[in-house]
């Protein structure tokens, strides 16, 4: 091998080493891209309908943003927060209603079986807790309160977490102000023979993010809309909770929708045994009705994921970078795609 093969791979190799090295710091950029990509559609939408300088523009979109974080914060947010601990507590009372169910149609078959005066057969919630150990209430409430810790207590060399929100929201503000300057300035670092091409790139990829969050908007809002309707006809308990729960875990694809149905089916079974089956089935329906009827009917151009790329970017990130790079999965997923598409089609 000659030596410009051992070059290049110590370039690469050195490459990587810095990339991990400053994989945090990566990831703090990378979500501050997103968010100015958000904000910058919305001035330019707000710039073309009242004809505004970019920078009014930009004032509308942030105190508006903020109004609306506002109003979450004092109308929603402590109930929610109420009920949700509420919720943590009754979980494990569905759980152990379960296991009565269960012990009793068990009990009633080994009467059947070999007579009234045999005994039981098997606890199933003691077997299944000697093996893996039932967490409680307390537990639950506990190890949900330390993830949400971790997403803002990120180790990295920023300092706290209130630190790297303030300089995630300071660099998303000043790419909004000037996004086609910063956007050439990384074109600077690129040879002139592939400038035109990554250009062009860059903008399929700020496309592909703007229909992806659009997409992921409409979605969960459908989903969160639909599942306050069906719980309220249900008349399941805490339903405003339950409902911003299955909007805000939407946006996680594959894992979401399944996170969400546990707490509503766990509540439901405190109630009666037929309720949590309906649950069960009016979340399956809700989630194609928002797959197949309201997507499709309003988006024309939705982005639309490999599954694979998707699963992949969503435990590949999530073990490297944590509970943040959970979140930030789907928009890196949706750069990736486009990145594949456009070199497979150079190629």
């Amino acid at each position: 091998m000659s030596s410009s093969f051992y070059f290049k791979f110590a370039v690469v190799i050195i490459s990587f080493l810095i990339v991990w090295t400053l994989r945090d710091f990566l990831l703090l950029i990378i979500c501050s891209l997103v968010i100015s990509n958000v904000v910058s559609n919305l001035c330019n939408q707000i710039q073309s309908i009242l004809k505004l300088p970019r920078f009014f523009s930009l004032l509308i979109v942030i105190f508006g943003i903020s109004f609306i974080i506002f109003i979450i914060s004092i109308l929603v947010l402590p109930p929610f927060v109420r009920e949700f601990n509420e919720i943590l507590i009754d979980i494990p009372n569905g759980l152990s209603k379960i296991n009565v169910l269960i012990n009793s149609n068990l009990n009633k078959f080994n009467d059947l079986l070999y007579g009234e005066e045999s005994e039981n057969v098997v606890d199933i919630f003691s077997l299944v807790n000697d093996v893996v150990p039932i967490p409680d209430g307390a537990t639950i409430a506990k190890a949900i309160q330390e993830s949400f810790v971790n997403i803002i207590n990120l180790a990295g060399n920023l300092g706290t977490g209130l630190i790297r929100i303030i300089f995630v929201l300071v660099v998303s503000f000043m790419i909004s102000i000037e996004p086609k300057a910063y956007k050439e300035g990384v074109l600077l670092i690129v040879p002139k023979v592939y400038r035109n091409k990554s250009r062009i790139i860059l903008d399929k990829c700020n496309v592909a993010l703007t229909n992806w969050t659009f997409s992921i908007v409409i979605s969960s809002l459908s989903v969160g809309l639909l599942s306050l309707i069906v719980l309220s006809i249900l008349d399941v308990k805490y339903v405003v909770s339950n409902a911003i729960i299955a909007m805000t875990l939407n946006i996680i694809p594959n894992i979401g929708p399944v996170l969400s149905g546990i707490f509503p089916v766990s509540i439901a079974l405190l109630d009666n045994f037929w309720k949590p089956v309906a649950v069960f089935g009016a979340y399956i329906i809700i989630q194609n009705i928002e797959s197949y009827v309201i997507m499709p009917f309003i988006l024309k151009k939705k982005t639309n994921l490999l599954p694979g790329l998707t699963l992949i970017s969503q435990f590949g990130l999530t073990f490297i970078f944590g509970p943040l790079g959970l979140v930030l999965s789907l928009p890196i997923a949706v750069v990736t795609q486009v990145l594949i598409k456009e070199i497979i089609n150079e190629n």
